[in-house]
């Protein structure tokens, strides 16, 4: 796999915009350190050359007690080998300075470009529907988003500086040397040449095995976030010897992948060096007649000797970024691919629904996760708006699949008929209106490790206290905030502030209350719930459906004593359809027989 150089650019040129004067801030910083690396072998090979022509000391006594004199009254060689060691010094000071400044700078910078890119990668990762989200498990998300762009962190704010600033130097050396002689100028110019067509011809060499180990990488992550979040059933089950089995084998996998990539960038590097050390050693060949013939001096030997010395830094910082080049190959086109992931559902509509209670009705809708498996055939019903609608049926029914095509969690196809809602096509009104005007709670609250607050208002810090605190009063939940140590700031989710599976529900249901929706759709919200909770949740229920309309997925009875509708589903065909109090009181009807039975299931068998 060959990634063009323009999609590095497209990149580049994307995340760093925002960050030009830092930017070149940077790039004033690499090329203040390239004239410095030019300017300290210079002074060396001027005190040098001074040194060896003679200077004015008849022993080494002699020169300890030349310095100790005055400054003035020291001879002007000397004070000029004085002079110029300590230029060399303060140089070599100020260049570490700029050496781990810019470094500073660039790591600056690297993050903040790679946090840009993480959070637009992300962003389009939420917006992706439901199929997309069915397909990755969340730790494979996890290493994809943070793995593949760490691994893009340097390459982003340092690539083309870097390479740019290598070049200048190398052509700063290059230029000296010509005019310190043309044979040196060619030889370094020809030993320089062939190492940068040797590291562009292997600069693809292990891409492709990078790319298989950031793959491995994220299926071990998948494989860990997968076992923990199952560890009360594997415990229970007592599947931990499994789970551990299927870590190592994921571990061992990664080990292999990431054994072979690093084994190709060692050849990699051993190829370059090895050529280098070839031509190094040949370059310096001329040198030696050329100092017999008084052409060069002593000086000039040991330029060449720091030159050659420098200009392997800048050789070896491009062969480094051409290796970054191909980690980064890899998680581009990882990342890449993660982008050409498009949503199915198109947010192509522009109407909006009207505040106040919504009308719902599904007309002939059919509806298929995976191509031709309908779990919906020909539905059609209609629900007046402010009225609450209770929907009954066996496990894979079809229940939660009509809440989820509501909130357009999944799409239906043109064919397979549609929902309207307020006698509006749900496909031409704003997917932005549709989320904002209704709610939709499940019986898996998801809970994050932050204060109540932010548990309660998803992190709206708009939302004031005192509303927060009433609406939590509102939902039986009073007592409970009293209890906590902090209040609102308590962290629910930690191991000794937890929360109950009953207080998650009604925490829901505050944040159903918060968002003020048109529509309230509760999917077996009260399924895992004590009689004492269910209770509370009824009365919070009664309260939010207050001029709204409803849906409620039962999976007890007691939830649909207040529904004005029920509607019973049977493998994705309505059986039955009416008003509670009509059906309640016909002995004919299904729901009469389940009222009297009592059980959902055994109804539906």
């Amino acid at each position: 796999m060959k990634i063009p150089l323009q999609k590095y650019w497209e990149v580049q040129k994307k995340y760093l915009a925002p960050f030009k004067k830092r930017l070149g801030f940077l790039a004033v910083l690499l090329v203040g350190g390239i004239i410095l690396q030019i300017i300290t072998p210079l002074i060396v090979e001027r005190y040098i050359n001074l040194a060896t022509q003679g200077v004015p000391l008849q022993n080494l006594n002699e020169f300890f007690k030349t310095l100790s004199l005055p400054f003035a009254n020291i001879g002007s060689v000397i004070r000029t080998l004085i002079l110029l060691a300590s230029l060399y010094i303060i140089l070599m000071v100020v260049q570490q300075g700029i050496t781990l400044f810019s470094v500073y700078v660039g790591q600056n910078l690297s993050w903040s470009t790679t946090n840009k890119l993480r959070f637009d990668l992300t962003e389009h990762c939420l917006k992706l529907d439901m199929t997309f989200h069915n397909e990755y498990k969340p730790g494979e998300m996890i290493e994809r988003i943070d793995g593949d762009i760490n691994t893009l962190a340097t390459f982003l704010s340092e690539f083309s500086i870097d390479l740019l600033a290598s070049l200048l130097l190398i052509i700063g050396i290059l230029v000296t040397f010509f005019v310190k002689h043309w044979i040196l100028g060619i030889a370094f110019t020809t030993f320089t040449l062939l190492a940068i067509v040797v590291i562009y011809l292997l600069r693809n060499f292990s891409v492709k095995f990078w790319e298989k180990q950031r793959q491995t990488s994220a299926d071990l992550y998948g494989s860990i976030e997968e076992s923990l979040s199952a560890i009360e059933d594997i415990r229970a089950n007592k599947g931990v010897d499994n789970a551990m089995r299927k870590f190592f084998h994921y571990s061992k996998k990664d080990f292999r992948a990431f054994r072979k990539s690093l084994i190709r960038d060692q050849f990699f590097v051993m190829a370059i060096w090895s050529i280098i050390a070839i031509i190094n050693t040949l370059v310096f060949a001329p040198s030696i007649p050329l100092l017999n013939t008084g052409i060069i001096t002593l000086g000039t030997i040991f330029l060449i000797q720091m030159f050659a010395g420098i200009l392997l830094m800048p050789i070896f910082r491009i062969t480094r970024q051409m290796q970054n080049l191909q980690q980064a190959g890899a998680s581009l086109d990882r990342i890449n691919k993660l982008y050409q992931n498009e949503t199915k559902i198109r947010d192509l509509g522009s109407l909006k629904l009207l505040p106040g209670p919504l009308e719902i009705e599904f007309d002939k809708l059919s509806f298929a996760y995976n191509k031709n498996d309908y779990v919906l055939n020909d539905i059609s019903f209609k629900l007046e708006s402010g009225k609450t609608l209770g929907i009954v049926g066996q496990t894979g029914s079809g229940k939660t699949t009509i809440s989820r095509l509501l909130f357009r969690l999944y799409d239906t196809k043109p064919k397979d008929g549609s929902i309207r809602l307020n006698e509006m096509n749900i496909k031409d009104i704003a997917l932005e209106d549709i989320r904002d005007k209704i709610s939709y709670v499940t019986q898996s609250v998801e809970l994050f490790q932050a204060s109540v607050r932010d548990n309660v208002t998803l992190f709206d810090n708009r939302i004031p206290d005192e509303k927060i605190v009433q609406i939590i009063s509102d939902v039986g939940l009073e007592n409970w905030l009293e209890k906590l140590p902090e209040g609102l700031d308590t962290v629910i989710s930690s191991s000794e502030y937890g929360i109950s599976a009953g207080e998650a529900q009604l925490l829901a249901l505050a944040r159903v209350f918060i968002k003020k929706p048109n529509l309230v759709v509760l999917d077996e919200a009260s399924s895992r719930l004590d009689p004492i909770t269910e209770g509370l949740l009824e009365l919070a229920i009664e309260k939010l459906l207050v001029n709204r309309t409803g849906i409620i997925v039962a999976h007890r009875l007691a939830t649909l004593d207040k529904v004005d509708d029920i509607l019973i589903i049977e493998k994705g065909h309505i059986i039955e359809h009416g008003s509670r109090t009509e059906l309640v009181n016909n002995p004919d009807s299904q729901f009469y027989h389940l009222m009297q039975t009592g059980e959902i299931e055994e109804l539906l068998k």
